[in-house]
């Protein structure tokens, strides 16, 4: 049937439709090249849509589309497709790349004059820099173009960069405006990356988003549980400092709350209109601020020397802050959301901005396309037990979040507490097992955390630049001659997420401190850290440009590092986590064009594992194994831990999926076989950490489950399957228990929740 049931959760009652936009998958043939979709609402009446083909299976036919419409009520909506015209907006917009201008009935969106875009003949936006002395410095647009002509919604981009009084260039500004057939709406995505000429570190005062309208304000709203209220006479200004409290002043005085809504509504004598930042006080510090001739979102707001100097642990949170300035690491990237209602309420629209509508496919129907791997939807008969446990261990991640605490500007996305003083980074792809749960289940709320994992995935921990200076850094602390610093790097779990801010020495003393080992995990030459499912399944579901910008680099960097032939991948005691999450990389990068220059990387690396197997015993050995794999003192044992083992068989199982090369079904056999015979204990039921027989358990870890169902799916061997079932019952009965708040959760959330859905998929199959 050529159907699709899409689900939007929406408030009851709304006044006017709401635009909502995401990619649901389709199966392999089922909508041939050239055919036409079309949308019904939960009354069956066909309503215009937008569409865009953003992944396509290798006979042409659409594997992920992008949809656009517009929602009054919640519901189930259906897709079809076939032969005829979709209904058409009675106000579409008007997108005209000649003058790069997108009109709609309720405004249109020109290139400003003095400013970056004008909305409405009402009001500009600017984007405004404060360097470390505080000097104004202005952008310079070195490119627009209309990104997305469509008459749903369209979207311009100006690409160009903030230069100081002097005209020297600091860095990279990027804006995204969206506008909407029939909605006074405006979603703004302001953008920097850090790509300066010089230095490691870039210093800054402020960077803020200038709303300004053409006519002086009248009267503002700054929403808070104390909010203000009142004319725009003199300068309001709201600051959330942290995470737990804020501060609003104006002309009558000060008044303190927590967690600012993030929204402001102001009146220029036109009617009123508001502004919302999506996830305003996760990620602080922020402003709004307002005086008779602007509203101004402070997306870094000024500070002074000392606001932050009690934010402790430092290590945690102070790395953004020096003195009176702000830092960022040279090759990052910043992003936030702001939406602009011409004719709205602040609170309406932080709604939109915080929770917008989303067209959720079936679960059961999204998971049979075959794009999320062999799983079950939740609600199955055989998932009664299983997703009330699933759903509590993510209720314990987000509660873990909260009691520690972990957000900020740099921070929101992520989780800390990694070798308790680290950030994460999303080991083990944090938004892909939050993904796999968003599509068995349908629940938005899983969406939401996943995005913004997703989201700082690719900003904060992705090298997206690098100059002379970041070059030389890298390369005197911990470069090689065969791993050139490159964009595209991808730093692992790491103080201040990518390390630079605090010297080696410094981080050294506080890893001995706290009784870490001497891996200080500052540099980005580890490839046994390096996830992209996550984001490129949230590039499917969203059609985000960086974020598929962000995979292709990182794929981009992973091809020449195996083409080149120089590194080496295969032969160290880590062999198998640097050719096994490899492959599982380059595999989610093949996956978003089927290029195989992606698939031609990992036969390479497939070639190499294989000509290093054992043909006797089916593993890899390696003598000496990791120090803190192997403590005997006579002799040190020869093998693997059995965690880096799964890894690479998890690596070569993506890539025989993906490629049917013959010679992988006995290989992967062969090896999960030698994982068991090394290191599973039948009296523990589950496997202990390495191939030395002096190490402990390690309580059924994520990825060592998904190499046994690779094996029996591919290989069909039952003592695998054995293995598979007695590991899952004790590591289900032990998680009954919610696991405590604390540092480290989020590993623990990520690396559990690995080869779950996978693991209970086959047993139930198999049952």
């Amino acid at each position: 049937m050529n159907s699709l049931s899409i689900t939007v959760h929406a408030p009851a009652d709304l006044e006017r439709p709401r635009p909502v936009t995401g990619g649901v998958p389709l199966a392999e043939g089922a909508a041939p090249a050239g055919v036409s979709f079309f949308l019904a609402d939960p009354e069956e009446r066909s309503l215009p849509l937008q569409t865009d083909v953003l992944g396509s299976w290798k006979d042409g036919s659409a594997r992920w589309l992008l949809l656009d419409f517009q929602a009054r009520r919640a519901g189930v909506y259906t897709l079809t497709w076939g032969e005829g015209d979709s209904p058409t907006h009675p106000q579409p917009v008007i997108a005209d790349s000649a003058v790069n201008s997108l009109t709609t009935d309720a405004l249109t969106l020109v290139p400003g004059d003095d400013a970056l875009v004008c909305i409405a003949d009402r009001l500009d936006i600017a984007f405004t820099l404060g360097d470390a002395e505080d000097r104004i410095c202005k952008t310079a647009v070195e490119s627009i173009q209309v990104e997305t002509a469509g008459p749903l919604r369209s979207t311009l981009a100006l690409k160009g960069s903030f230069n100081a009084p002097d005209g020297k260039r600091l860095f990279q500004f990027r804006l995204r405006v969206s506008v909407y057939a029939g909605l006074p709406l405006v979603r703004l995505e302001p953008f920097i990356l850090i790509d300066a000429a010089e230095g490691t570190l870039q210093y800054f005062r402020k960077l803020k988003l200038n709303v300004r309208p053409h006519a002086p304000i009248r009267f503002a709203h700054i929403g808070g549980d104390p909010g203000w209220k009142g004319d725009a006479e003199g300068t309001i200004r709201l600051w959330q400092y942290d995470d737990q409290n804020y501060a609003a002043e104006g002309e009558s005085g000060l008044s303190t709350g927590e967690k600012a809504p993030g929204w402001a509504e102001i009146d220029d004598g036109r009617g009123l209109m508001s502004a919302a930042v999506r996830d305003f006080w996760q990620q602080w510090p922020k402003s709004l601020t307002v005086r008779p001739d602007e509203l101004t979102v402070g997306l870094f707001p000024i500070f002074e020397e000392g606001d932050y100097a009690s934010m402790e642990p430092w290590y945690k949170y102070q790395y953004l802050f020096d003195g009176n300035c702000y830092r960022l690491r040279t090759g990052q990237a910043r992003r936030w959301q702001l939406w602009i209602d011409l004719d709205g309420s602040g609170e309406e629209l932080a709604q939109i901005a915080n929770e917008p509508l989303l067209p959720i496919a079936d679960p059961a129907q999204a998971i049979a396309t075959g794009v999320w791997d062999d799983i079950a939807p939740a609600g199955s008969p055989d998932m009664a037990e299983y997703d009330p446990w699933t759903a509590n261990l993510f209720d314990a991640y987000c509660h873990s979040i909260a009691v520690q605490r972990d957000y900020g500007e740099m921070n929101w996305g992520d989780w800390f507490g990694e070798r308790k003083v680290n950030w994460g980074n999303h080991e083990y792809d944090t938004p892909n097992q939050i993904l796999i749960q968003y599509a068995r289940t349908g629940d938005p709320r899983y969406f939401y955390w996943a995005d913004a994992t997703a989201r700082h995935m690719a900003e904060v921990d992705t090298v997206h630049f690098v100059n002379d200076d970041l070059a030389r850094y890298f390369d005197e602390n911990w470069g090689r001659d065969t791993y050139p610093s490159r964009p595209g790097m991808v730093h692992q779990h790491a103080v201040g997420h990518v390390g630079s801010f605090y010297t080696v020495e410094q981080v050294r003393q506080l890893f001995e401190e706290v009784g870490n080992g001497s891996y200080l995990c500052l540099d980005p030459f580890n490839l046994g850290h390096v996830f992209t499912q996550g984001m490129v399944r949230h590039y499917f579901l969203t059609g985000d440009p960086f974020v598929r910008e962000t995979t292709e680099t990182i794929g981009d960097n992973l091809a020449r590092l195996v083409e080149d032939r120089q590194f080496r991948f295969m032969g160290t005691t880590h062999c198998g986590r640097l050719t096994g999450w490899t492959l599982l990389a380059l595999a989610a990068v093949y996956e978003m064009n089927f290029d195989d220059r992606f698939l031609g990387a990992m036969k390479i690396l497939a070639d190499d594992a294989l000509a290093d197997q054992d043909e006797v015993c089916g593993g890899w050995l390696i003598h000496p194994m990791a120090y803190d794999h192997c403590l005997c003192k006579s002799a040190r044992h020869t093998g693997m831990a059995g965690f880096i083992t799964a890894v690479l068989i998890n690596g070569l199982s993506r890539y025989y999926l993906l490629s049917g090369d013959e010679r992988l079904p006995d290989a992967i056999a062969r090896a999960v076989t030698f994982l068991d015979n090394d290191t599973w204990r039948e009296d523990w039921r589950d496997w202990r950490y390495t191939s030395c027989p002096a190490t402990g358990p390690t309580h059924q870890p994520g990825v060592v489950m998904m190499a046994h169902v690779n094996g029996v799916r591919i290989a069909g061997k039952a003592e695998h399957l054995r293995v598979l079932r007695a590991a899952w019952e004790t590591k289900f009965e032990r998680l009954l228990e919610t696991p405590k708040p604390g540092p480290g959760q989020g590993k623990a959330y990520s690396s559990l929740m690995y080869g779950c859905p996978e693991t209970i998929g086959l047993l139930a199959k198999r049952s």
